[in-house]
């Protein structure tokens, strides 16, 4: 069996320019020609420059065939959610994305899934899309950023959304966005090595300690980059659990147990990080996920997965990595064990 990519993002052609200035100003993304490649500015800003992979199908068909990928799951660009902004406009912005990405899938079934996204800030807007999209989309579920305009995942006003993921059977990805406290966490370069993995292993929190998936225990969900840096402090986490138990349901379960229902993806970069989120969420709890196709993405697909198994530092899995891998995206992806 060929790599399945779990974690890939795009931003479809067919995703129109702003229907209003209040939409542009409010951070909808704007397009533009740039040779070969597109610059996407928010608000007159550029934050992303991308190669034909990150709007065509075509293109990434292409590089997919060469690099040996049978298939990708589709994902916005987490700067996209616009959490931040007025629910309407973010809502009709995840709208566009959804039925474009709906169309890639559709138009290619066998080589693509979908994931949407919704407006989080506003649950009754976030639960409506939920519903379009494991509807009449047909998507597999969606992407969410690790918290909704400084709200945290398990918040009590977020409860509806989560409560209508698990009833749909939604799969969940988790992907970090605007992170904490960015001139402590993102200064220097520190975005893509710290803030972002901090932001993963916050959002975890909520579903561990927050009490998500005891509220939740049939929620399906994958953290990316390889969860962040929870695996480095699963341990403290155990340990505070046994030392300092609470008299509630939340309790019931240990972190170890909750942490081992979560799916993770492989993005490391490091074979020991990899083994030890092995060890951590289990083996079969592994993704393959790269970042495609943007500049960070790990080149080639599953260098790190290939690195860890060579090294005899990934528990309960072998040459045949990317068929295992492959299985575990489809439990988490359609809920099938």
């Amino acid at each position: 069996m060929t790599m399945l990519d779990v974690h890939t993002h795009i931003l479809p052609a067919a995703v129109p320019g702003p229907p209003s200035e209040a939409a542009r100003r409010a951070g909808w993304p704007v397009v533009e020609r740039d040779g070969d490649r597109r610059r996407v500015l928010q608000d007159e800003t550029l934050v992303r420059t991308l190669t034909p992979p990150g709007w065509d199908a075509g293109a990434r068909l292409a590089e997919m065939d060469a690099a040996g990928v049978g298939g990708q799951v589709l994902m916005p660009i987490p700067f996209t959610f616009l959490y931040e902004a007025d629910p309407a406009v973010t809502d009709r912005l995840a709208r566009e994305q959804n039925d474009a990405i709906a169309q890639l899938c559709a138009a290619e079934p066998e080589r693509f899934t979908g994931l949407g996204t919704v407006a989080l800030q506003d649950t009754g807007r976030a639960v409506a899309e939920l519903r379009r999209v494991m509807g009449p989309l047909g998507l597999a579920g969606v992407e969410i950023g690790t918290h909704a305009a400084g709200t945290p995942l398990h918040a009590p006003r977020l409860a509806p959304f989560f409560a209508a993921a698990e009833e749909l059977g939604a799969a969940v990805f988790v992907h970090p966005a605007s992170p904490l406290a960015p001139g402590r966490t993102a200064h220097s370069g520190l975005a893509f090595g710290l803030a972002r993995p901090v932001e993963t292993t916050l959002a975890t929190g909520s579903f561990v300690h927050g009490g998500l998936l005891v509220r939740h225990p049939r929620l399906r969900v994958c953290l990316a980059h390889g969860g962040g840096c929870t695996a480095m402090i699963a341990g403290r986490w155990q340990h505070g659990w046994e030392r300092l138990p609470r008299p509630d349901a939340l309790a019931a379960e240990s972190p170890r147990e909750l942490l081992g229902r979560m799916w993770a993806d492989t993005l490391t970069y490091d074979p020991d990080a990899l083994g030890l989120a092995a060890r951590v969420f289990g083996p079969g709890r592994l993704v393959l996920g790269t970042d495609y196709p943007f500049t960070a993405a790990e080149r080639p697909p599953g260098a790190t997965v290939a690195r860890a198994v060579r090294d005899g530092v990934l528990p309960g899995h072998d040459a045949g990595w990317p068929s295992a891998l492959a299985r575990n995206a489809h439990c988490f992806l359609t809920g099938a064990s």
